[in-house]
């Protein structure tokens, strides 16, 4: 007998060559504290040994889908189709949940109706798993509609609010940005103190290969807020977006190691934890960001 009762949450991962990393992102989310989730994962064409991977799991709570290539974008608006849940949370497929990610998320949800996203600030690791550096976001709603600054494997929203948006869209690069853009218009946005995944770093992500001072890159940022603003979407817009995007992936610089940089958020970080503890060096830092926010952009 089928089993039709839908569950509080639906796990999106899209995932295209991921053999290296798929199969500890599975392992991280089917070993969550909260259980009542499906997790669809959507295997956008890839040619490595992904799908052998994926189909070696046995967990009832696994949905998968091949599709050839498309792109992030269009992957995960297909993807998003097949969810069932009150709750979407994304996942990429080389990133990590910690153990209690969902738990938190959804308790923050599910206590705060007028909240129709939560993220969280995130560690950062390289291709080894070593923790090389974490973030501090803005979590203040009023600060994040002039920065968002929400991690797209982090973000967990509501199935009803994201329905009644656009959805994703068949763009490259930005496909969370447009989608953060709508939702932000229907309720609020809050980013968790706590880190609550691992988020792989790699040398060969486009926006480590290239001048972001370009003409290319110039001209894509450019199209990319005309895009998040428009009230009405335009193909014609979209194409040559993505155009765009080709054309900087093309004029990637030569691939070498990527070197994490700590921002001196990081910095102050190790100076006060040892003081204060990192709970509370966490939220100095955060309010301190927030507050900064409120001044800058203060009309």
């Amino acid at each position: 007998m089928l089993d039709t009762k839908a569950p509080l949450l639906s796990v999106v991962l899209c995932t295209y060559n991921d053999e290296r990393y798929i199969a500890k992102t599975i392992n991280s989310v089917l070993s969550q504290s909260f259980s009542d989730f499906e997790f669809i994962i959507w295997n956008d064409g890839s040619t490595d040994r992904t799908e052998e991977i994926i189909k070696s799991f046995a967990d009832k709570r696994i949905k998968y889908y091949f599709h050839s290539n498309t792109g992030l974008g269009t992957a995960l608006a297909l993807a998003c189709k097949e969810a069932r849940g009150k709750y979407i949370a994304r996942i990429d497929g080389d990133d990590l949940c910690l153990p209690y990610r969902f738990e938190k998320e959804i308790g923050f949800l599910d206590s705060h109706p007028d909240y129709v996203l939560v993220s969280s600030s995130v560690l950062y690791i390289d291709e080894s798993d070593n923790i090389i550096g974490r973030s501090f976001p803005w979590t203040w709603n009023c600060c994040q509609k002039r920065q968002r600054s929400v991690v797209h494997p982090a973000a967990m929203y509501r199935r009803a609010a994201y329905n009644s948006t656009k959805g994703y869209i068949s763009i490259l690069g930005c496909e969370d940005r447009v989608l953060w853009s709508e939702l932000i218009k229907i309720g609020k946005f809050y980013n968790i103190e706590q880190p609550l995944i691992k988020y792989r770093l790699l040398g060969t992500s486009l926006s480590h290969g290239y001048d972001s001072t370009s003409t290319y890159a110039t001209m894509l940022e450019i199209m990319r807020k005309k895009i998040c603003n428009d009230e009405e979407l335009s193909e014609n817009d979209i194409i040559l977006h993505n155009q765009l995007y080709e054309y900087a992936k093309k004029s990637k610089v030569q691939e070498v190691s990527y070197a994490y940089v700590k921002t001196p958020e990081e910095k102050f970080f190790s100076i006060i934890k040892p003081i204060c503890g990192e709970h509370l060096a966490t939220k100095f830092i955060c309010t301190i960001k927030n507050l900064y926010c409120l001044l800058r952009y203060h009309n």
